[in-house]
Order: structure tokens, then sequence, then C-alpha cells
């Protein structure tokens, strides 16, 4: 009923990307920036994805793991560019170790089921995320930051990767594991929602931040 929907979360990416070059002139730095270059990177899997088992005849989940690694790599970097404190930021280079590590660890373990190394590695990813995004926001509280910190598109791009990836990992787990039945229409609904959720949140910062928070 719902399957449709995974072929718009494409839209809602591209939606997102052009705000994101619309408000160019807002993001001074290739930190911000390299938010812009992210949502359109994920635009091209997302349409690279949608054909590959044409092209090639193998599933596209070689596809989403490249993505995966890519992505969760350049999230880790991100939120270790934003920590102030020496330790954290040695939390955030340990972090990105330890994910690049599980990631092709995961593949060598489960090289027969592309789908368990994505499921793990994502698992891990979105917990590393979690850690670094709570040690980022505890700075932000702890600072003047507090004050402007909804005009920083920083804080709106990792609110929308939370939105994704946190309510995502259960759902995606509890499929794994046969604790709910896969259902291909509410899977595309879950996602779908959660793209939006994301997507939103990215345009939000792209629109209400400003160039002075964004540095």
């Amino acid at each position: 009923m719902f399957e449709f929907l995974r072929f718009y979360i494409f839209y809602l990416a591209l939606f997102s990307g052009i705000i994101g070059l619309i408000s160019w002139h807002k993001l001074p730095g290739y930190k911000a920036k390299s938010l812009v270059i992210l949502i359109w990177f994920s635009v091209i899997i997302e349409k690279v994805g949608y054909y590959f088992t044409e092209w090639t005849g193998l599933l596209n989940y070689y596809v989403f793991n490249f993505y995966m690694l890519v992505s969760f790599s350049a999230y880790i970097l991100l939120l270790r560019s934003l920590l102030s404190k020496t330790n954290y930021r040695i939390t955030g280079s340990l972090s990105l170790v330890l994910f690049i590590i599980s990631f092709f660890l995961n593949i060598l373990y489960f090289k027969e089921d592309v789908n368990h190394s994505y499921t793990y590695s994502f698992a891990i990813g979105v917990l590393l995320i979690m850690i670094l995004s709570c040690l980022y926001l505890v700075e932000i509280f702890n600072s003047d930051k507090i004050l402007n910190f909804k005009k920083s598109v920083f804080f709106w791009y990792i609110l929308g990767i939370l939105v994704f990836h946190v309510p995502f990992l259960p759902f995606m787990l509890a499929l794994n594991w046969f604790l709910i039945k896969h259902d291909e229409s509410v899977f595309s609904l879950v996602v779908f929602i959660l793209n939006l959720l994301a997507q939103s949140c990215y345009i939000i910062g792209f629109l209400w931040s400003e160039k002075k928070y964004n540095y």
C-alpha cells in the first residue's frame, strides 16, 4: 500500500539539497558546506541504489553498505570537529577507528550475507553517533552557545541525523531478529516518515541559521 513512498525519498533529499545550495552563502567554511555535499551524495546514492539491481543483477545492499561507510565516517568526523574539549575529540577519533574496524570485520564475518554486515555495522555506527552527539549537546548547554544554538546549521543537522537513525535502529533490529513481521509497505512508510523528519531538520537549519553561527 505504501511501497511507492520509497521512491519519494529521493525527492525529499533532492529538495533538501536544493535548499542547501540556495543557502550556500550562509555556509562559510568547508565544514558547513560539507553538509550540503553529504545531502547531494545521498541523492546520488538513492538514485544509484534504485537502479543498481537492474544494472548489475546484484542486490543493492552493496550500494548502501558503501553509503553507510562514507556517511557514518563523515558524521563522526563532523561531530569530532564540533567538539572543543580534548578528551571529547579523542573520543571522536577513537569512534571513527572503531567504526571503520567494525565495519570491515562485519563484512569479513558476514561475507556471505551482506544484509547482516549492514545491520550490525549500522547499529555500531548509530551508538557511536549517539555518544558523540550527547557530548556535543553537553558542550552546547554548558557554554554561551546555548543562547543561539537554534541559529547554527550544525545543531539542526545533528538533530536530523538523530531523528532518523535513533528510531530506525530498533525497528531494523526487530526486523532482523524476526521480532516483527517484515512488511514492505510498513517498512517504506517508516523509512519515508523518518526521512521526512530528518530532511525537515536539514531544511530548517539551512533557512534559520545565521552565517556567524555556522563556523
